[in-house]
């Protein structure tokens, strides 16, 4: 039900409010591993301000996972607490949330939102990191076009000078 509701707010496009002005969430990127599709980032969160817990995040493409590390094993579970100060987020660190839904192709920017308690909203804009497949497409064909002009070159040569 949640989901319904969050992603009813990314779809009319809602104003994104942070907790108390203060909460920030920077160098926010999207990493593909092995193990699944993850948030990375740094979330800072001044001391001065109320205690503060992440209840749930999203994308356009679904609810994310807000997993807790338990030794060498990942809990899922309802709400994270945020620690005070500067705290990195990813998909090797104390808590980390893994995305669902997809597909999230490299290049493209995702907005994420993230939900406080009484409804606070942070909306951010993460960049799924490696290079979009366009750059493979035509850098393909270039190198393609660049071999066919290598071939034709040569092959003009070989004619020229009655050698094979």
């Amino acid at each position: 039900m949640r989901a319904l509701w969050l992603a009813g707010l990314l779809l009319l496009g809602g104003i994104a409010r942070a907790h108390a002005g203060d909460f920030e969430i920077e160098e926010l990127r999207i990493v593909r591993t092995a193990e699944g599709v993850f948030l990375e980032g740094l979330v800072v969160y001044p001391a001065w301000d109320d205690p503060l817990s992440l209840e749930v995040v999203a994308t356009d493409r679904g609810e994310g996972v807000l997993e807790l590390r338990e030794g060498s094993a990942w809990r899922p579970v309802p709400s994270v607490p945020i620690p005070y100060g500067v705290t990195s987020l990813g998909a090797t660190t104390a808590f980390r949330i893994r995305l669902t839904g997809g597909p999230y192709p490299p290049g493209e920017e995702v907005p994420v939102t993230f939900l406080f308690p009484a409804g606070a909203l942070l909306t951010v804009r993460a960049t799924v990191e490696g290079r979009p497949r366009v750059f493979w497409v035509f850098g393909s064909l270039a190198l393609a076009a660049a071999l066919g002009i290598l071939t034709y070159t040569v092959r003009k040569l070989v004619l020229r000078t009655g050698s094979a």
